[in-house]
């Protein structure tokens, strides 16, 4: 039967000025952040707008791609691919009730046949120009009970809390790949049970609180397993729970979480913006400690947007801030001086002094706590990445032998990631001895 010609679809890609080869290129960026091996082309994009309708999770593609072109938000349906809501909806409105949105969630990632597919949901920039700043929701708390299923009180609020350690004790050593069936459970049949129970006014205040750092901390290993656009998801619902518990730390907390993820994946605009954001939810309540990591995160996207002098004030504030920090660490998220030098060493890849980013990765390391065994993986990957840049190969592939070290222990999708970034660059020296040897020991990892 003949196809229907895509109107909306093209009128989309009229206005957004965009060819079709700059389409297929934008939508496959789109696909690369959701784990998704997107090959389209301008015959692709022809087939769309003659009727065919592409498969799976990409007509969500095709509408955040041009979303961010256009700046304003879009659904499939929008773009001419009608399709009933689907797992990629799931957690995106985190202004609805918060409550049936992780429930949702947390059944999604417990079922196996449809965790590939919110594993693989579109991470959107649309839903992070809709979170507004602390000042526009800090009156629109909630503390009303949802339901009466139950009473809670100190005890299920402790016990979030140590929950939320435990899980953290495991990411640190683990990856966030590791145990998140187990936390996606926990949500499911406890967390969310209790934020539907009758509580006193202080105590269900208290449990959202601890529900929003669960839920980010949840966010952050999603984020550390490269399921981007599930890691958002759960960002977005502790935002929603922290509003509600009236906590502008806790959101700022996730604010700042969001912005990394945001650096992480490139778009260093939308990365300031939340930094920025969180620093103004936070303001005088904050302590040193935290002020430091913001005003870090903030000098790191400052130098990835190219203003060396923005960027560099902003880290000598981390710095004044950490050194007068007297508060402990927190139990996940937390800031110390292994962190202000990895900071200090993105600014100063950023900023093209790759010699300076060796030099405080160094550092990193040096003072990195022995237990968060994952971020010192991951940092060392990244020391020998500046080492190679440098033109230091055998130095490089000692660093990268450190990190083989570690990386059997990890479920991480970041540490896969290095790999794969190690592996092609010693493929450019297959002559160096030292590149042989490393590649022959990566061969070898099962």
């Amino acid at each position: 039967m003949p196809r229907t010609p895509n109107t909306r679809l093209a009128s989309l890609l009229a206005e957004a000025e965009l060819t079709y080869d700059a389409l297929a290129r934008a939508v496959n960026r789109v696909g690369a952040e959701a784990g998704l091996d997107l090959r389209y082309d301008r015959t692709s994009v022809a087939h769309w707008l003659s009727g065919v309708r592409p498969r799976g999770q990409v007509p969500n593609a095709i509408a955040e791609a041009l979303a961010r072109q256009l700046r304003r938000p879009l659904t499939p349906t929008d773009t001419g691919f009608a399709v009933p809501p689907s797992l990629d909806e799931i957690g995106l409105n985190w202004r609805g009730d918060v409550v049936a949105s992780l429930a949702e969630l947390g059944r999604a990632e417990m079922d196996v046949s449809r965790r590939t597919v919110l594993r693989h949901s579109v991470y959107s920039l649309a839903a992070l120009v809709a979170i507004p700043n602390w000042q526009e929701i800090a009156d629109r708390s909630q503390h009303a009970p949802k339901a009466t299923l139950g009473r809670v009180g100190p005890g299920e609020i402790e016990a979030v809390s140590t929950m939320a350690e435990a899980f953290s004790t495991l990411d640190d050593k683990f990856g966030g790949g590791h145990a998140r069936a187990a936390m996606a459970a926990y949500i499911t049949n406890d967390l969310t049970r209790w934020l539907r129970a009758d509580a006193s006014p202080e105590n269900r205040a208290r449990l959202h609180a601890a529900a929003a750092e669960f839920l980010y901390l949840a966010g952050f290993m999603a984020w550390d397993d490269e399921a981007h656009g599930l890691a958002e998801r759960y960002y977005l619902q502790a935002l929603g729970l922290a509003a509600e518990a009236g906590d502008p730390l806790t959101y700022a907390t996730v604010l700042r979480g969001m912005s990394i993820q945001a650096s992480a994946l490139g778009h260093h605009g939308e990365a300031l913006h939340l930094v920025e954001a969180a620093e103004s939810a936070a303001k005088s309540a904050a302590q040193p400690r935290m002020r430091a990591f913001l005003a870090g995160q903030r000098a790191v996207a400052q130098a990835a947007l190219g203003d060396r002098r923005s960027a560099v004030a902003s880290l000598g504030e981390a710095e004044r801030d950490l050194e007068s920090a007297t508060s402990p660490a927190e139990t996940f998220g937390s800031y110390h001086h292994a962190a202000f030098s990895f900071q200090e060493a993105h600014l100063r890849a950023h900023l093209g002094d790759v010699d300076g980013a060796v030099k405080a990765m160094t550092v990193s390391n040096r003072r990195r706590p022995a237990q968060e065994r994952r971020s010192r993986a991951l940092s060392t990957a990244l020391l020998g990445d500046y080492r190679f840049r440098a033109g230091h190969l055998e130095a490089a592939c000692q660093t990268w032998h450190d990190f083989l070290d570690d990386y059997p222990y990890l479920s991480s999708g970041r540490a896969d990631t290095a790999l794969g970034r190690i592996r092609r660059s010693v493929k450019r020296h297959p002559g160096n001895a030292a590149a042989a040897a490393l590649s022959r020991r990566m061969d070898g990892l099962v």
